[in-house]
């Protein structure tokens, strides 16, 4: 359990979406002891590298310990000053991060480098408008995978879907044949596709990445969302064991949960569960990331469920909220608030968190649910119609309530 856990610290989600992408790490990364300020801040840079590609949490001591002092002896030097923007990413701090891109920028005004943390930092922080701003700013600079990539998720969090994927395409195009970059966009391009339930389209760009870079962890997650949109279970679960014994993403690892429950193994699920809330603890202890929303949203999941408490849910998901007000912190509020009674308070929340014209499905039928509760039926009948029309999966269990309450609303 100890290996499983420390594998699940980096590959689940403790580095930032995008901080890599458009400066790889190299395969390898000597360990001598660094002379100069350069050389401790390309060593730090790498240590994030190894901690994301070994998984191992004390790579992040050791990052942070190298541009702190690389940040002491050259304070004005702007290749370190966003290295320490890149490391306060990967644990999830986003606040400091954008401190630091703004610090980057009083810098070297005209550097595009600094750009990429700000809008990471910026998108993380719901502060859409400026990071669309920014964007627009890095991609006329020096439009490559990193800029274009960025540049997508901006335009899918706005609602632009058909620009998000004009701009995935984009950067798939730009990334180098073979490289990490290039697998790990066609990941993201297989969301895309699966967000607007082209199943088929989605199935292709992730096998596209596994076969760019093998064993491509979001991509074979991908792929098992594809399995379980299409409801062959029993291959999802074979295919999330296999991924899951190898990298156990908390996101994987919650879903090969949920598929568990749906074929009726509930013992199965519940060691799932559990593993999820051990995944999270070891990423806050051991490799000081911040996972108040990633907890909070598995957390919502859980009410009414076995080890499932609304009591610690609810300030999970405020904390969630205070920390990165986002549409999907709006949401898992929104959907914890419901799922322990209090849809008249949730309501607010659920209205936030499509108030960007998002085409994720699942916040449109969340805030379809909650009117229904508060007996708003022809607010909840167009919501759901909308969520519908866009295509993309619902959770897997909340598939059942979902087509329970459209039948509802259509009598």
């Amino acid at each position: 359990m100890a290996a499983t856990l420390v594998l699940a610290l980096c590959a689940g989600g403790a580095l930032g979406r995008f901080v890599f992408l458009g400066n790889e790490p190299p395969p390898a990364v000597a360990l001598a002891d660094p002379s100069s300020p350069s050389a401790m801040t390309q060593l730090g840079l790498k240590y994030l590298g190894e901690a994301r590609r070994t998984a191992d949490p004390t790579y992040y001591a050791k990052s942070s310990a190298l541009i702190a002092r690389s940040l002491a002896e050259a304070p004005d030097d702007v290749t370190t000053i966003v290295a320490s923007g890149l490391l306060a990413l990967s644990r999830h701090d986003f606040g400091g991060a954008l401190a630091i891109a703004d610090e980057a920028r009083r810098v070297a005004p005209l550097a595009v480098d600094p750009l990429a943390v700000r809008i990471d930092a910026l998108v993380e922080l719901g502060r859409y408008d400026e990071a669309a701003s920014a964007v627009d700013d890095m991609v006329s600079r020096k439009p490559n995978v990193a800029s274009l990539s960025r540049a997508s998720y901006v335009a899918e969090l706005r609602g632009d879907r058909d620009g998000a994927l004009d701009l995935m395409q984009s950067a798939v195009a730009a990334a180098r044949p073979g490289s990490a970059d290039l697998a790990y966009v066609l990941a993201l391009l297989g969301d895309l596709e699966l967000g607007r339930g082209r199943l088929d389209a989605a199935a292709s760009a992730y096998a596209r990445s596994v076969a760019a870079q093998r064993h491509q962890p979001q991509a074979e997650l991908g792929l098992a969302r594809v399995l379980v949109a299409r409801g062959d279970l029993a291959a999802a679960s074979s295919a999330l064991s296999s991924l899951t014994a190898r990298i156990p993403l908390p996101d994987a690892v919650a879903l090969h949960g949920d598929v568990l429950s749906a074929l009726g193994d509930d013992a199965g699920a519940l060691e799932q569960y559990d593993l999820v809330r051990a995944i999270e603890s070891l990423s806050a202890t051991a490799g000081g990331v911040a996972v108040d929303l990633e907890l909070a949203r598995f957390e919502a999941t859980q009410i009414g469920r076995v080890g499932g408490d609304a009591d610690r849910a609810i300030p999970l998901a405020r904390a969630a909220r205070e920390s990165r007000p986002t549409i999907f912190a709006d949401d898992i509020l929104a959907w914890t608030l419901r799922k322990a009674g209090r849809s008249s308070e949730a309501l607010p929340l659920a209205r936030a968190a499509v108030r960007t014209d998002t085409g994720d499905a699942a916040l449109w039928w969340h805030l379809a649910a909650i009117e229904s509760d508060l007996g708003r039926f022809a607010d909840a009948r167009t919501h759901l119609a909308h969520a519908s029309a866009l295509g993309g999966p619902l959770p897997l269990l909340e598939r059942v309530e979902a087509s329970a309450l459209a039948t509802t609303l259509a009598s």
